[in-house]
């Protein structure tokens, strides 16, 4: 029994799929079978049965994975700690971030890290959270701040901030921060609405539960698109308010807090399970928190709530596998 053998069986338990595992760690699928057979020939149980859901574990796999999390949980623990204790970071890291927070973080970040690490390369990708997750579960991200409304097994997630979603207009439209809409007045009205899956799901969520639609009238994946067609009297639309805080305060434009059903954004740090590289995540985490937290704190009169916990809540959720 070896690490390797560890690794598989968590990738198989975890994605449910001898395919995606395999696509997971980068082993063709005959070598994770065979690696598969390998551990239940020598545990003398079989850990998997197949039915339509694909790989279910069994009563001792279940068992047998459990006591995999805790042992490799603390081989996870060892390998950072011996990173850090080093205090150097070399290598790759690709990181992710929606595109709105690109903009005001990559470049400090890239900044700092390059002054700290300067044998680590660093990739920045921008885009929605549905782009996001997939980067994050297929290897090609190693940690992302996106919007916390896809939910995988495969990734872990910290809280970083939340905020409230506006419905936006133009000035003289009577829309006011001091004054919040209910969404059944909201979608009453003409709405430009984003594409965004993350966003767009926590809106259309919001209407089902109080049985309304919304009336679209346009709809575009880029925030910039949708705030001109608003200030072209298009329509309004739905959006958080960090993103439109300096048009609001340029009066451009004009907002209000929705809520009955109250709605907001939760900003999260998100990694996947199966990082190798537990000590520069949690570098990552850190460096991201500590740039965020000045950035964030400055939208406190526009309801945005600082909710990033503290370090050794995240070391004791850091990745499993080593």
């Amino acid at each position: 029994m070896d690490l390797r053998q560890l690794r598989t069986i968590l990738a198989i338990a975890e994605t449910g799929s001898l395919t995606r595992a395999s696509e997971l760690l980068h082993i063709v699928q005959p070598a994770l079978s065979r690696q598969l057979k390998q551990l239940e020939d020598e545990l003398g149980a079989p850990l998997f049965h197949r039915n339509h859901l694909g790989m279910v574990l069994t009563v001792p796999g279940r068992r047998f994975v459990d006591q995999v999390r805790v042992s490799l949980k603390g081989l996870n623990q060892a390998k950072a700690d011996i990173g850090a204790a080093t205090k150097n970071l070399m290598g790759s890291v690709a990181i992710g971030m929606l595109p709105g927070l690109a903009a005001v973080v990559a470049g400090p970040l890239v900044t700092s890290l390059r002054r700290q690490y300067p044998d680590l390369k660093v990739r920045i990708a921008a885009g929605f959270s549905d782009f996001l997750q997939d980067g994050l579960e297929d290897g090609k991200l190693d940690i992302c701040l996106m919007g916390d409304y896809l939910q995988s097994e495969m990734l872990q997630t910290s809280p970083v901030y939340r905020e409230p979603i506006y419905v936006v207009g133009l000035p003289g439209s009577g829309l006011s921060r001091s004054q919040p809409v209910n969404l059944a007045e909201v979608v009453k009205l003409p709405m430009v609405v984003p594409e965004a899956k993350s966003l767009r799901n926590a809106i259309d969520r919001a209407c089902t539960i109080i049985g309304v639609n919304l009336n679209p009238v346009a709809e575009s994946d880029s925030t910039a698109v949708i705030l001109d067609l608003v200030e072209r009297g298009v329509g309004y639309t739905i959006l958080p308010v960090m993103p439109i805080t300096p048009m609001l305060e340029a009066r451009r434009l004009v907002g209000a807090p929705i809520v009955s059903p109250s709605l907001g954004r939760t900003i999260v740090s998100c990694s996947p399970m199966l990082t190798r590289n537990p000590h520069t995540v949690k570098a990552l985490h850190s460096e991201l928190i500590a740039l965020l937290r000045p950035y964030v704190r400055k939208f406190k009169n526009a309801g945005v709530t600082w909710l990033a916990e503290k370090e050794a809540d995240w070391e004791s959720r850091q990745p499993r596998l080593t």
